[in-house]
C-alpha cells in the first residue's frame, strides 16, 4: 500500500474516533462491555452474504447529482463500498460485504490504528441512513468519488431506548474514496435494477449477496483535498432532508421508546439476502 494510502487511513481513523463511531468509551459505558478488537471473524465463512441482525431493521437510501447513475458500474461499486464502510463503522468489519475487507486492505483493530473493529458490540440499529454521490472523478487507474453520508434518521438501541447512532453529524459526513483497478482479471460489479416491491422486505437492509469488489482496490474514506473537504459541501443536501437538525448531534441527545421510521431502501439490491 502507498504511503498516501496509509496516511488516508490514519486520517480516516481519527475522523471516525471524533464522530464517536468506534470510541471505546461508548462501547464500554453504554453497552456494558468492551467490543472485540481482534481480527478473528465472528461470523461463519460463506460465499453468500447475509445481513447481520444489527442492521436488519435499517435501510440505505441513495441519491446522486445529475449525470451520476446509481446503477452503472461505478455507482454500483461505490454503493457497495460505502455501505460496507457504514456497516463496518456501526457493527464491525466482520459484518461488511463479501470482499470488502480484502479490497480495502482493512484489518480490525483499535480506533487509533484501524478504521474498524471486528465487532463494535453496538446495535441493533433502526431507521434510515442516507448517502449522496456528489462527483465521480476519472483517474488513470480508475476513479475517485466525492460523497456524503447522513445518519440523522438512524438510531441505535441502548438499554431499551433509541438514541442517535453517532455515525455522522446533522450536516453529513464528507467522504472521498479512490477506486483502483488491480492486476486481477477486472470484473464489473453486477449491475442490478431497483426493486419495484413496496412490501416489508424493502424496509429492511438490502445487500448484494456476492463479492462486488473483484478486480478493484479501495483507498481512503475521508476527504483530505483542501478544495473539497471541510467546506460544508454536504450541508445543503443534508438540510434538504432534515431542515431542523443541528450540525452536531450528541449520542445522548435523546432516548426514545420507539425506533425512527424506516424508509424503503433505494435503489437497493434485488438479490438481497434477508
Amino acid at each position: 500500500m502507498s504511503e498516501g494510502g496509509r496516511i488516508m487511513r490514519l486520517a480516516a481513523a481519527v475522523l471516525l474516533a471524533m464522530l464517536g463511531v468506534v470510541a471505546a468509551c461508548d462501547s464500554t459505558t453504554e453497552h456494558g462491555g468492551a467490543p472485540a478488537t481482534t481480527s478473528a471473524s465472528h461470523r461463519p465463512a460463506t460465499d453468500v452474504y447475509e445481513v447481520p441482525d444489527q442492521i436488519r431493521d435499517a435501510t440505505m437510501v441513495w441519491s446522486a447529482e445529475p449525470g451520476i447513475d446509481l446503477l452503472a458500474t461505478e455507482g454500483t461499486l461505490i454503493r457497495a463500498a460505502l455501505e460496507s464502510f457504514a456497516i463496518g463503522s456501526l457493527a464491525g468489519l466482520d459484518y461488511t460485504y463479501l470482499g470488502f475487507a480484502d479490497s480495502s486492505n482493512s484489518v480490525a483493530g483499535g480506533p487509533l490504528y484501524s478504521l474498524f473493529r471486528a465487532d463494535t458490540g453496538q446495535g441493533p440499529f433502526a431507521g434510515t441512513l442516507h448517502g449522496h454521490l456528489q462527483q465521480i472523478v476519472p483517474t488513470e487507474a480508475g476513479f475517485d468519488v466525492i460523497s456524503c453520508v447522513l445518519s440523522v434518521g438512524l438510531d441505535v438501541k441502548v438499554d431499551g431506548k433509541y438514541s442517535p447512532s453517532g455515525l455522522a453529524g446533522g450536516e453529513g459526513g464528507e467522504l472521498r474514496s479512490r477506486f483502483i483497478r488491480t492486476g486481477e482479471a477486472a470484473k464489473s460489479p453486477v449491475v442490478t435494477q431497483p426493486s419495484s416491491s413496496t412490501g416489508p422486505d424493502n424496509r429492511h437492509w438490502q445487500a448484494p449477496t456476492g463479492n462486488q469488489f473483484i478486480g478493484w482496490e479501495i483507498d481512503g474514506f475521508t476527504d483530505r483535498d483542501p478544495t473539497t473537504s471541510g467546506n460544508g459541501r454536504c450541508a445543503r443536501w443534508a438540510r434538504s432532508l432534515y431542515p431542523h437538525t443541528t450540525p452536531a448531534i450528541a449520542r445522548d441527545a435523546y432516548a426514545r421508546d420507539n425506533p425512527p421510521p424506516v424508509q424503503p431502501a433505494y435503489p437497493g439490491w434485488p438479490d438481497s439476502s434477508h
